[in-house]
């Protein structure tokens, strides 16, 4: 739920303007339950608060851990409170709505150890049960099949359980049900029929609960009343749903569909949301897949600089994080009202970072389009950009358009990749400071990235074969001999901007002199957008159509194709080995991409060898 937590602990996320954690108080409250702890870590004082403000049934208390302890390590403080009777356990950032008998009955039946609430259908399901209902097996080692089922977080337990708790501080309480299984005492696992749970753990499982508690309501079934008429703006009625938290300004004009509004936001008139989160600040105009939040009294001072040197009152303002980027960069859209922005916080690890607003500057008076730098401090290493939104290339080629909008697109781009290559002169009498241009050692360096970040770690390699590197060292002599130009160095797709017709290039700090075909092949060799024959070569034809000076784009097209491609195959072994792993699914198109440019040059060697990748690729997927 990250980064919506960093400023509320998950536990009081609203689930239909109720956080969670009431939600669970109020359950266990109507089950009779009088005495309840509440095992905090994350943000501690902002439960405590919560608690010591709340009226209930329950007298409440607060069981602290400065260190995780788990969920068997966090009940040794409480062993006092806990007494001799069976108790109840259950995790509080769950939304759930069942029954206690079963599990009573289930754990009066068994061993009376525990009985623990199992979900047949929803989860990892890594849970077996035998026909006498003992669970025998916590980590299944074939998730998912038939008959295994996933624990839910409630559990009624005996206090014999800490007769089975590894001593380490750190424990979880299915240890010490395996343990317990060691001396064949077993917990006996309930699937609750007329029940319901799920793990509000994502934004997506976030929304897609407040949407099923809706429909279960409309249905009369276990879960509808976790359901809020008064908090959803759209009919009881309706499949969609539109939550707006009581403490929310959020005039009528607005309208939502599958979002939820809540903490004191305000919404500008007539805005639009559409699978939105927004927790917090002022927003408006047309917002989808928006995850938005107050500015946190701790946020990073990047981001409080940006927006101070943008004259927005923080306390007004709502963040949406937008990720941690290559070059050591991070990036946040910012709103005051439907005014935006792009803060961009980065590292002096990289000397380009230093360089991006000087290039912004200079590819601007060249009427090169690129976001507008509306903040640069570089002493506090900010930068505030013209906020083009997230309509870039590769999202547009991911709504599958018709061909003639493809090449629609593409020829604008490639317009734009022009306007660009031609500004080396330009950038020289200009004295602009440039990164060292692509030479036998960077392409030799691209080589070694593609060697050891994905030959040897990913698949195994001993070395690139030496057929393999004398073709690419080959590929890379005909680069160097062909026309050098200002290449982006990284034009793909996804640094492609559309917005109201027009386009703005982005990520452009890597600026250098080099083969024209590296960029030209960048974007119609793109792993991320899937481009057929046919449509390469038109393009690349328009490419030299538009710059009849440089007709070495062209010729060198599939030399271009073959050497980014390498580069990026590199880049997505070295990022998925670093915990990146969505750039997995990148790398056997770029495989692909790689065999049609290796055959089409007449690279054998390298042509055998992805195709032995894409086969190696292909049984690890």
């Amino acid at each position: 739920m990250r980064p919506l937590t960093s400023a509320l602990p998950k536990p009081l996320m609203p689930l239909w303007d109720v956080p969670l954690l009431e939600h669970t108080l109020r359950l266990l409250e109507a089950w009779g339950v009088e005495e309840i702890a509440v095992n905090t870590h994350w943000l501690p004082q902002t439960i405590e608060a919560y608690l010591a403000a709340r009226k209930g049934t329950a007298r409440t208390q607060i069981s602290f851990e400065p260190e995780i302890l788990g969920t068997g390590g966090a009940l040794r403080p409480l062993r006092a409170f806990l007494g001799e009777e069976p108790f109840w356990m259950i995790n509080a950032d769950i939304a759930a709505a069942v029954e206690p008998e079963p599990l009573m009955a289930a754990f009066e039946q068994g061993d009376r150890l525990a009985a623990v609430w199992l979900e047949p259908k929803k989860g990892p399901r890594t849970v077996e049960m035998d026909r006498k209902g003992r669970v025998t097996c916590w980590r299944s080692p074939t998730p998912g099949v038939e008959h295994t089922f996933t624990f839910c977080g409630l559990q009624l337990l005996s206090p014999r359980i800490f007769d089975y708790l590894p001593e380490a501080a750190f424990c979880s309480v299915v240890e010490g049900y395996q343990r317990a299984m060691q001396a064949g005492v077993f917990a006996t696992g309930v699937a609750v029929a007329e029940s319901y749970w799920d793990d509000a753990g994502t934004i997506e499982a976030y929304l897609r609960i407040h949407g099923e508690v809706k429909k279960l309501a409309q249905k009369q079934k276990a879960g509808g009343a976790l359901y809020s008429a008064a908090a959803d703006r759209l009919p009881a009625t309706d499949k969609h749903f539109f939550c707006v938290s009581g403490g929310s300004k959020v005039p009528r004009t607005v309208k939502g569909v599958d979002s939820v509004v809540a903490g004191e936001t305000e919404i500008r008139a007539g805005a639009q949301l559409r699978n939105c989160v927004i927790m917090g600040g002022t927003l408006g105009g047309e917002l989808e897949s928006v995850v938005a939040f107050p500015v946190a009294a701790d946020a990073p001072a990047t981001l409080r600089t940006g927006i101070q040197e943008l004259g927005w009152n923080p306390a007004k303002v709502s963040v949406a994080f937008l990720g941690e980027r290559g070059s050591d960069r991070t990036f946040w859209r910012v709103w005051n009202g439907a005014e935006s922005a792009v803060v961009i916080g980065y590292a002096l690890t990289r000397p380009e970072n230093v360089r991006y607003s000087g290039h912004a500057r200079f590819l601007a008076a060249q009427g090169v389009r690129v976001p507008r730098l509306r903040v640069d401090q570089p002493d506090a290493q900010v930068l505030v950009l013209e906020d083009w939104g997230d309509a870039s290339l590769q999202r547009l080629m991911a709504q599958r358009p018709r061909p003639k909008q493809i090449e629609t697109w593409y020829r604008q781009v490639v317009e734009a990749l022009v306007k660009f290559h031609q500004q080396g002169e330009a950038a020289e009498r200009a004295g602009l400071v440039l990164e060292k241009p692509f030479d036998a050692d960077l392409y030799t360096w691209e080589h070694t990235l593609f060697e050891q970040e994905l030959l040897v770690k990913r698949f195994g390699y001993d070395a690139l074969p030496d057929d393999v590197a004398a073709e690419l060292k080959q590929v890379a002599e005909n680069l160097l001999a062909g026309q050098q130009v200002l290449v982006h160095r990284d034009f793909q797709s996804s640094n492609v901007l559309f917005k109201e017709g027009a386009l703005a290039l982005i990520d452009f700090q890597g600026m250098r002199l080099g083969a024209g075909a590296y960029d030209l092949a960048s974007l119609l060799f793109d792993p991320y957008v899937s481009l057929d024959r046919e449509m390469r070569v038109k393009l690349a034809g328009y490419y030299t159509a538009c710059y009849a000076e440089n007709p070495d784009a062209e010729r060198l097209l599939y030399e271009g194709a073959i050497q980014r491609l390498v580069q990026a195959l590199g880049a997505y072994g070295r990022l998925a080995g670093v915990g990146q792993h969505g750039f997995t699914r990148y790398i056997l198109p770029a495989l692909e991409n790689l065999l049609d440019a290796a055959d089409t040059c007449g690279c054998e060697a390298l042509g055998a060898l992805a195709e032995e990748l894409i086969a190696r690729e292909n049984s690890r997927t």
